[in-house]
């Protein structure tokens, strides 16, 4: 190909191009994407000038799974945010593949997620009705959707899928992936109204073990966890079995460790580390705008115990993952009594106050197993918040009395007399320090 004949090929393919971009764009206004009409769903796709260009899903998603849109999204590339997304028609389904996908969202994880291929399949049925498949690696969540030009009504199923795929998927991500044997399998499905984000979830874990992540040296000895301090960071600390400041667990009494589990998790006894139920409340309440709440609860006694231990507290869908994994193999290595035993020696109960030693001392001036029922429920109460409750309860002189009776209320250990001799008992804290008084004093004022 000479010069003059490769100018001609490149300024037809751009002609090419260009036509075929105007082709697609007068395809989809014939097909309204670009009407709005008051309560439509749309979303934004891009910048025309000063003017943002938005969209009506409904009328791009018929467009895109009509005859003609079939045909004219067939072979188009486009960049995007997440990487090079490929369009191709299979019969009367639409097929997009991104790989490798580059994932970038806080709710997922810290670093950006490398994912090697991500497929997602759409075909439009009669009615309004769309159903398809969305896929990574082996994993693969079926759904169908009824939308409308307010939103999607869609509901989603995850077949029994291996716990070893899912953690497979996020690769280099999470790192305990390529050193744990991971067995069993996850199901689950579940329904999400958009865009709102609303929704119901169901999650099963059948037969899940983890091992090699070396979590049996917790069974005796010392070890190092992370306690927070007064500005918020977290330091490394350590404890363990007859290090200063460890209370074995038949030391602690009967009241803190009855009042922590009625507290922060009601099924201790009965779940294998995780709790299915919380997890589908999670799921439920999953978005993927950025500026909704991080990813929160569903945390076990024996997640928060991985979390402090081994994973840390970033907020997102990886870290409960790795939790997950952590948990799992906790519950087989160490069993419940030690697990608890580890927990409610290094949970943190404020700045800097880490274990229950040092809270019952700092807040009540005693040990732990002369606590007494009113006093155990309110420390219980303060792990959802446990800086807020040392800076506002305990310095600040705003005790929440109504949360400890909460907590005291939910003890099955005790007879309803007993549950409400105490619920009528004053409850008095400890006098702070005076650092801790000025602290407090300057933080509230900054409010």
């Amino acid at each position: 190909m000479n010069a003059s004949t490769g100018r001609r090929w490149m300024l037809g393919s751009a002609f090419g191009a260009l036509a075929a971009m105007l082709a697609l764009t007068l395809a989809l206004a014939a097909a309204g994407a670009f009407q709005h009409r008051p309560g439509d769903w749309r979303v934004t796709i891009g910048q025309l000038g000063a003017r943002q260009l938005t969209v009506n899903v409904e009328a791009v998603l018929r467009f895109a799974t009509s005859p003609v849109g079939l045909r004219l999204l067939d072979g188009v590339e486009r960049r995007t945010a997440i990487g090079t997304v490929r369009a191709r028609r299979e019969g009367d389904t639409l097929l997009l593949r991104c790989a490798p996908c580059h994932i970038r969202h806080p709710r997922l994880a810290v670093e950006t997620v490398r994912i090697e291929a991500v497929e997602l399949r759409v075909r439009r049925r009669p009615e309004g009705l769309y159903d398809g498949v969305l896929a990574a690696g082996s994993v693969r969540i079926g759904w169908e959707a009824r939308v409308d030009g307010r939103g999607m009504a869609l509901r989603w199923s995850l077949e029994a899928t291996p716990l070893a795929a899912i953690v497979a998927v996020l690769g280099d991500a999470l790192t305990e992936g390529r050193i744990a044997h991971i067995e069993g399998r996850v199901r689950a499905r579940g329904s999400v109204a958009l865009p709102d984000g609303r929704g119901t979830a169901q999650v099963q874990l059948l037969d899940a073990t983890v091992a090699g992540l070396g979590t049996e040296r917790l069974q005796y000895g010392r070890f190092d966890f992370r306690c927070t301090t007064a500005a918020g960071s977290t330091h490394w600390l350590s404890t363990g079995d007859r290090e200063r400041g460890w209370i074995a667990l038949d030391r602690l009494g009967t009241h803190l460790p009855a009042a922590v589990i009625a507290a922060e998790d009601q099924r201790f006894a009965e779940h294998a580390g995780i709790d299915e139920v919380e997890i589908a409340r999670v799921l439920a309440q999953f978005s993927l705008r950025e500026g909704d709440a991080a990813m929160r609860g569903a945390s076990t006694l024996t997640q928060q115990l991985a979390r402090t231990v081994f994973t840390g507290g970033e907020r997102t869908a990886v870290r409960k993952l790795r939790e997950t994994l952590y948990a799992l193999e906790m519950e087989r290595t160490l069993g419940k009594p030690r697990i608890l035993e580890l927990y409610l020696n290094t949970v943190d109960w404020g700045p800097g106050i880490c274990g229950a030693r040092d809270a019952a001392r700092m807040y009540f001036a005693k040990m732990p197993a002369r606590l007494d029922p009113l006093e155990a429920a309110w420390l219980a109460a303060s792990l959802r918040h446990p800086q807020r409750s040392w800076r506002e309860e305990f310095v600040g002189g705003l005790v929440n009395v109504a949360a400890a009776q909460r907590v005291l209320a939910q003890r099955r250990d005790l007879t309803r007399r007993e549950r409400a001799q105490w619920l009528r008992r004053a409850l008095v804290l400890a006098q702070p320090p005076v650092e801790g008084r000025e602290h407090a004093s300057h933080a509230l004022a900054q409010r």
